[in-house]
């Protein structure tokens, strides 16, 4: 018994019949819970052999059948048919990156694109470990989600993305501007609603700024290192190196001392490579303590002969190592002159490091952030209050 067609299917194909002013080879079958267009005259896939020759192809419509959504697949297939007339047609990304395929959210096309985005920017913009560490765990979270259930937009994934970071706060921040990078490798329209989720980071932001070392906790952190049992003549050395030169604790695996002009410098690779201009590393000048001798205590000789301790050296993030050292000598029972602050971090020496070269050496603030490895606006951002309000206040006293 023949099966009867449907009423909606018939008044389809004759209005895409119309479409076409009569023209044959052209047909609108439905084919499990799919409908597509089958025609000769479509051009061959971008994975068929060069030069085949024409044969009967056929395109899924991203329209479901059935009679609610009859005008919408008619007018889908009159612009695949006005396409390939006009020789303008082009078949979906085969990798399912195409922003109007079905499986462009999928893991497996997340994946791809992001091994894409992986080549461009690794060696030319970044090197390996800021990739591991900046861009591979947002999307680790983003194919992760993804992979739970089928997304109908992209403005349900992505929402439910950022929503694991609380709002307004530096985490949420940085994942948004990751994976808008990722949509645009993409050349995905970024969805507006997301826009908002991006906030302003204000969760994170210290209302009083950032928190260093003052000189006198340095000097009581050198001497509690001096007189813990547990700690070595190498660890002094990369402590001192930190408050020396403020550097990060992750550049203690990529930094070398140097005399330059009879001065004690240091040269820090940089996190990218060559970028407007500058070169792959920077020199950074010592600014310790005022209480420091000029050669800051041997520093050069000293590093020379003990180097950074493998327990630094071997491990993916240095600053976990020297947060625990740090938290046992914060509690520890041997105060030699003063307390050092409960808040502090190993960070602690780079942020009293910046506002040291500020105030003892009067660098100005794109100066200071040239030596410190970021752009004269996060420098700002993250010392300027510490070091604008005593100069304001200071116009306030009468001479």
């Amino acid at each position: 018994m023949a099966t009867t067609r449907a009423t909606w299917l018939d008044d389809l194909s004759k209005g895409f019949k119309r479409h076409r002013q009569g023209r044959p080879g052209w047909n609108i079958e439905h084919k499990r819970d799919r409908l597509r267009v089958v025609s000769s005259e479509l051009p061959p896939r971008p994975d068929e052999p060069q030069g085949a020759g024409a044969k009967r192809r056929a395109i899924t419509l991203q329209s479901p059948p059935g009679a609610a959504t009859q005008l919408q697949a008619a007018t889908e297939a009159a612009e695949i048919f006005d396409a390939v007339m006009a020789g303008i047609f082009r078949w979906p990304d085969p990798n399912g990156l195409d922003a109007d395929s079905q499986t462009h959210l999928t893991p497996k096309a997340l994946l791809t694109l992001i091994t894409g985005l992986k080549g461009e920017l690794l060696g030319e913009k970044l090197i390996q470990r800021t990739w591991d560490k900046t861009y591979q765990p947002y999307f680790d979270k983003l194919v992760a989600i993804d992979g739970q259930q089928h997304w109908a937009s992209d403005a349900a994934l992505l929402h439910a993305v950022l929503r694991t970071w609380a709002a307004n706060t530096r985490s949420r921040q940085i994942a948004h501007d990751k994976l808008r990078r990722l949509w645009k490798q993409a050349k995905w329209d970024w969805p507006d609603q997301i826009r908002s989720m991006r906030g302003n980071g204000a969760a994170a932001k210290p209302v009083a700024g950032v928190k260093g070392f003052k000189d006198d906790e340095v000097d009581e952190l050198r001497l509690r290192i001096q007189a813990s049992y547990r700690l070595t003549d190498a660890d002094l050395v990369a402590w001192d190196v930190l408050q020396c030169f403020g550097l990060r604790p992750k550049e203690l695996q990529f930094f070398s001392l140097l005399h330059q002009d009879g001065q004690l410098v240091c040269k820090v690779l940089r996190e990218t490579a060559s970028i407007k201009g500058k070169e792959g590393f920077r020199i950074v000048g010592a600014a310790p303590p005022r209480s420091w001798p000029d050669d800051c205590h041997g520093l050069y000789k000293r590093w020379k002969k003990h180097v950074i301790p493998d327990a630094l050296m071997d491990k993916v993030s240095p600053s976990e190592v020297l947060t625990l050292q740090l938290d046992r000598l914060k509690k520890s029972s041997r105060k030699i002159s003063c307390e050092i602050d409960s808040d502090l971090t190993p960070l602690g020496c780079r942020h009293g490091y910046a506002v040291r070269i500020h105030t003892d050496l009067n660098l100005t603030s794109k100066e200071g952030a040239d030596v410190m490895g970021h752009s004269e606006a996060v420098h700002l951002s993250a010392y300027g209050q510490v070091l604008d309000t005593p100069k304001t206040l200071s116009k306030f006293k009468r001479n």
